[in-house]
């Protein structure tokens, strides 16, 4: 029996992935403490894990890393996130010798391993990226004045190196951590230049485990329609414009038109809807993606893989963070079809929606992904490469 800490960035996309790994390891019988926020407690313990909280900091954040002060917030919050889940790793160390931390790209991950100085394994929720392009994503800008750490983020540091003896070698880390071994749910197929990646990133696939949990979606209301589905993940701010660019543009859209609006959405802000819309703040997305037609998504990984899961043809809005790196490659197997932030509107959006759906070529495409990753080793290759890692390790 092994004994298990998972640290994760409490994001729905960085939590989700990680259900059935943490489901494996419970299932044969190893202790898995994950420390997580309150919004993920219910589903990680549905799969046998023993979960412990820190505050949520990112439920309510507004996120902007396009500025220099925006930047500068989104990494005072990894930083303070880091310094809660460190306290939680000394608490629980005090009493379990763990031997292993399994954690995630985004966050603490590596301050952790060096704290507890024991093996780390990392998990990718989505593509592998080097730290180059990661640094040259987050810190290129039109300034004439180069980014620079601002007083709290600094302070924030010396605080982490003080009580913890950690520190990240370069900011980069809060966004790109990596392990001895390199968890990736996707398949070397689906990953751009996969073949160049090394056997210590193990390429398994995304898995859909049942999420537990109550939820009063009129379900039934889409058996026998057409479906459109369409979700901007559960990060972005200020959706309502494009919701109700979305109303305007289907209006006449002779189905059901699902619109998961988030927690964020302002309500008041979006348009009255003809009948045919379900406009709510969450949506099972699982359940509705097995009914839908098209999906229209900003290009998160981890509703990327969804929706391939279900051979769904996808309309791909990115962003920000990997999500114009996701919608290329999706462009590039002619498995979703992309529109550019700047060119949004009703007309692009029933265009796209008209040519993935009448398109075979999409559905091949999308196919084609989802059989690669069938092909790929899943939980179970993936916990006996982590056994045989550290049968050597600690040998």
């Amino acid at each position: 029996m092994l004994h298990i800490l998972m640290a994760n960035f409490p994001a729905e996309g960085h939590v989700n992935p990680t259900i059935g790994i943490t489901q494996a390891f419970a299932a044969r019988g190893d202790q898995v403490h994950y420390i997580t926020t309150e919004k993920y407690k219910d589903r990680l313990e549905a799969v046998g894990a023993t979960v412990h909280l820190h505050p949520d900091l990112i439920r309510t954040a507004s996120i902007n890393t396009a500025s220099p002060a925006g930047l500068n917030a989104f990494l005072n919050i990894h930083i303070q996130i880091s310094l809660d889940i460190l306290a939680i790793t000394q608490k629980l160390s005090e009493n379990i010798d763990f031997d292993f931390v399994f954690y995630d790209r985004f966050g603490a991950g590596e301050l952790v391993r060096d704290y507890l100085n024991i093996p780390g394994i990392a998990s990718s929720p989505s593509f592998l990226i080097s730290n180059n392009r990661m640094a040259g994503n987050l810190f290129s800008s039109d300034a004439k004045v180069p980014f620079q750490l601002d007083e709290h983020t600094t302070t924030s540091l010396h605080l982490m190196k003080e009580r913890f003896g950690v520190a990240p070698e370069d900011m980069v880390q809060f966004m790109n951590n990596s392990g001895e071994l390199n968890v990736v749910y996707t398949s070397r197929y689906f990953q751009p230049d996969g073949d160049r990646f090394g056997e210590e990133n193990l390429f398994i696939g995304p898995s859909f485990p049942e999420r537990k949990g109550e939820h009063s979606f009129p379900l039934d209301v889409l058996q026998n329609n057409k479906v459109l589905y369409i979700s901007m993940g559960t990060v972005l701010d200020h959706v309502e414009d494009f919701f109700n660019t979305c109303i305007e543009a289907f209006a006449d859209f002779e189905g059901i038109v699902v619109i998961a609006a988030g927690e964020k959405a302002d309500f008041t802000k979006i348009n009255p809807a003809p009948e045919h819309f379900i406009i709510s703040p969450y949506v099972p997305q699982l359940e509705v993606l097995r009914h839908a037609d098209v999906f229209i998504t900003h290009g998160g990984m981890n509703s990327v893989n969804e929706g391939i899961h279900f051979n769904v043809p996808l309309v791909v809005l990115p962003q920000d963070k990997d999500q114009p790196m996701v919608a290329q490659r999706l462009t590039e197997l002619q498995a979703g079809y992309r529109i550019t932030k700047e060119h949004i509107n009703a007309h692009s959006l029933r265009e796209a929606v008209h040519e993935v759906i009448s398109n075979a070529a999409y559905k091949k495409g999308i196919q084609k992904i989802n059989d690669s990753f069938q092909q790929s080793g899943g939980t179970e290759e993936a916990l006996a490469k982590i056994d045989a890692y550290l049968q050597k390790e600690l040998a």
